[in-house]
């Protein structure tokens, strides 16, 4: 008997950015208008991304960069970050956010996390460390209670809030990344920082375009992280749609939680009530979790695992000095961790096969 199926697609990009779409048309239309004048590096588009999303945000500034990943170097550099220096984050977030204290010369330092796979507070708060970046994985934000000297690192968590407090706004400075996955996304790469301190935002601005207080001055060594014209377009496009992501995605989310709940083999994280999460990931704990990413594929659903190696069993981070049992929440939740399909292009027949799919191979073994 052959298994049945319906497509749960993963990626939605091909959705999102249809050529012939009135939103593509729209961004097409200004992208030409900005090849006829020859612009391409920073200049009126990059202004208007930067202003439009400082404002819908309530912050003072935004300054658009090339990457998610110079948001947060460049970020820790205008903090005075560098050689000699510690920073503290965790070991279940992307590569990126330990390879930028890397390459600023600074020393990671790494601590366990919680269940909703955030900082430990109370375990970081036993470590010292010159920074801290808390980092904000699935779109789920939350303070960071013991320290002021942060970064917050909200690539996955574009337009989240706490307590009614955007983490745009969190101190002291957050650091987004525009990457094509992301909630707020662009056609390559591209990141923000954003903050309400006027002297970060003057040294990011100098760092971004190589030091350069005018064409012929260089005031500080800097380097070439400008946010490309095009890219602007982009995401100040994407920007009057964000809203709607996010509800989409909510809505999504409320309705995988709903109808997982108190499925055997499946742990749904808790959901705190003073948080606006964006769901850039909808991340379960699983039992038997490799085979039920194939049992999902023969169905016809995609999912992923973000991630399945923490940063510390990497081999290009063994020189940290970390081994395997450091971090005993992290390790568990890498092996038992999945992520379902979360965008805003989901039918409710889809998540509702998605739900009968999981449902069927822990409650029907038989059919697994």
């Amino acid at each position: 008997m052959a298994t049945a199926t319906m497509q749960v697609s993963y990626n939605y990009l091909t959705d999102q950015f249809k050529p012939d779409s009135s939103s593509v048309q729209d961004i097409l239309g200004d992208i030409t208008d900005e090849l006829t004048r020859g612009r391409f590096t920073l200049g009126p588009w990059v202004e208007k991304f930067e202003t439009s999303m400082a404002e819908k945000y309530g912050v003072k500034h935004c300054i658009g960069l090339n990457s998610g990943t110079d948001a947060l170097m460049l970020g820790l550099k205008a903090l005075g970050i560098g050689a000699g220096s510690t920073v503290l984050t965790i070991p279940n977030t992307f590569v990126a956010t330990v390879g930028a204290i890397v390459a600023v010369g600074a020393t990671p330092l790494l601590v366990d996390v919680g269940d909703d796979y955030q900082i430990d507070p109370v375990k970081a708060a036993e470590i010292n460390a010159d920074l801290v970046i808390p980092v904000h994985l699935t779109g789920l934000a939350k303070p960071y209670p013991h320290s002021t000297n942060t970064i917050h690192d909200a690539a996955q968590a574009v337009g989240a809030a706490y307590g009614g407090k955007d983490v745009s706004s969190f101190p002291q400075l957050t650091a987004f990344s525009l990457h094509p996955l992301k909630n707020l996304n662009v056609w390559g790469d591209a990141g923000v920082v954003m903050t309400n301190d006027d002297g970060i935002d003057a040294e990011i601005r100098l760092l971004r375009n190589h030091g350069l207080a005018d064409r012929d001055t260089v005031t500080v060594p800097g380097y070439n992280s400008r946010l490309d014209s095009l890219q602007a377009i982009v995401a100040w496009h994407g920007l009057k749609q964000i809203d709607w992501i996010i509800d989409q995605r909510t809505s999504a989310a409320n309705r995988y939680d709903e109808g997982l709940r108190g499925c055997p083999g499946v742990t749904i994280p808790v959901r705190d009530p003073l948080a606006k999460q964006v769901y850039h990931t909808y991340v379960l704990t699983v039992d038997r979790r490799d085979e039920l990413v194939q049992y999902m594929a023969q169905r016809g659903v995609q999912t992923k695992i973000h991630y399945p190696v923490p940063v510390h069993q990497q081999p290009g981070y063994k020189f940290l000095g970390y081994k395997a049992g450091d971090f005993p929440v992290c390790e568990a939740q890498s092996e038992h961790i999945m992520s379902l399909p979360i965008h805003q292009y989901l039918t409710d027949e889809q998540i509702d096969w998605v739900v009968e799919s999981i449902r069927s191979f822990f409650e029907k073994p038989g059919q697994a």
